[in-house]
């Protein structure tokens, strides 16, 4: 079912999806600003801050009993990268009205609470206080530092910075660990107003309540506002094609090869269909080519995977390898996608990876929490299709059009993170 969106005064817009058959509803607040390198720790601290409690429920412990007096509701937050931008989601979930003890509706309750938590904090002398601050910056650190850690992800994260240098796609989404060091409980609170001024607002409620009410309630509170001014991300810089190298030494066992690649398919208008099915054929899947010729044939690499970033035009092809194995790895990796730029592979590849697409697709309609992050990355163009509508037009990609969409592929980055001990060249 197609969501019915509501325009509302302040720019905010609200997308019912009233028919699911869960027994939870849910309702969720996605705030987009730019991504930026200078602010992003600043709203990054935000969705803890934001989740812990509020003017109303100024404890921990209040807060959580309230939760509990709502059947056990649950809130969750988080912050992430949508191409140029950064998004901010706060989200309630609750039982529904028809499986409460005494058919209580606990939707309008809900609702208030998120908007509560958003627009209200706990805030002392126009400041977070300074424990709750000190407990989730500390939080958001161990989170960058476990990034750093994960070599597989800070490797991908480093061929994001050579392919894209200036540009905001290559900016972590939760800061640096030098400026979310240097974070105080006043920028928490600037940056809070900036968020609520500037930033694209979509909820996205999933319940059969009556989304009329629940416009009025988000309209009533965000009228005590300032007038709202929304911000957009510049216009991406033109791109060249840099063929650049670089190599990096720590002390590990398995080096990490990430290539970069520009890929012309972008939303809202490119051909995305199409990029998306050439990718899962390429390395998107279990039956993909890189892990049929790359791992399994060839014996190059411990693991091979490509990703296709559809809101930046950006691929990333990362493997684990042996050292000496990383040139010849790079080289078979570009042979697979010269395969299916010239067509070089089999209608049963093809209905592999489409069927494997086709599977995630449909599991994007499994639980409230998929079903909201589905439409949460469509809220930045406000065009919004259903995963059954988005598998009807994967099974009309055709052939040829992979084929295409394959050709637009060019290598620019490659990335390779070594041991100490080994030298290497890519």
């Amino acid at each position: 079912m197609q969501p019915n969106v509501m325009q509302l005064p302040q720019d905010i817009t609200l997308l019912h999806l009233p028919d699911g058959g869960f027994r939870t509803g849910r309702l969720a607040a996605v705030l987009a600003v730019p991504l930026r390198e200078a602010t992003a720790a600043q709203y990054a601290i935000l969705p803890g801050l934001l989740t812990r409690c509020c003017r109303e429920y100024p404890t921990v412990t209040a807060f959580n009993r309230r939760l509990d007096s709502l059947y056990g509701a649950t809130v969750q937050a988080d912050t992430l990268r949508l191409g140029q931008w950064q998004v901010i989601c706060l989200s309630i979930s609750y039982l529904r009205q028809q499986y409460t003890l005494h058919k209580e509706n606990l939707a309008q309750q809900a609702a208030r609470l998120l908007l509560d938590l958003l627009l209200d904090p706990m805030q002392e002398n126009g400041a977070f206080r300074e424990a709750d601050f000190a407990q989730e910056k500390r939080i958001l650190l161990e989170r960058l530092h476990a990034e750093i850690n994960n070599k597989r992800q800070y490797a991908r994260h480093q061929c994001e910075r050579l392919l894209c240098p200036n540009d905001p796609y290559s900016v972590n989404p939760c800061g640096t660990v030098d400026t979310v060091s240097a974070l105080t409980p006043r920028d928490a609170v600037q940056a809070l107003d900036t968020l609520l001024a500037t930033a694209r607002i979509h909820f996205i409620y999933q319940d059969e309540g009556d989304g009329a009410a629940l416009a009025d309630a988000i309209r009533q509170r965000f009228a005590a506002l300032p007038p709202r001014r929304v911000v957009k991300p510049k216009p991406a810089d033109a791109f060249t094609f840099k063929e650049d190298r670089l190599t990096e030494k720590m002390p590990l066992k398995q080096a990490k090869l990430v290539l970069g690649l520009r890929i012309a398919a972008t939303e809202p208008h490119g051909p995305v269909m199409a990029a998306r099915l050439m990718n899962t054929l390429l390395g998107g899947c279990p039956s993909s080519l890189l892990f049929r010729h790359v791992r399994e044939e060839k014996s190059l690499c411990y693991y091979c995977a490509s990703t296709y970033d559809r809101f930046h035009g950006v691929m990333l092809i990362d493997s684990g390898v042996e050292t000496a194995d990383a040139g010849r790895t790079k080289d078979e990796i570009l042979r697979q996608l010269e395969a299916i730029r010239e067509g070089i592979f089999t209608d049963d590849e093809l209905e592999d990876a489409r069927r494997s697409l086709i599977q995630r697709f449909a599991a994007m309609d499994e639980t409230p929490a998929d079903r909201e992050a589905w439409y949460l990355s469509q809220t930045l163009y406000d065009r919004y299709t259903t995963p059954k509508d988005t598998v009807a037009a994967l099974a009309a990609v055709t052939r040829d059009e992979v084929c295409r969409a394959a050709r637009t592929v060019h290598l620019d980055s490659v990335y390779l993170l070594h041991p100490e001990d080994e030298e290497a060249t890519v």
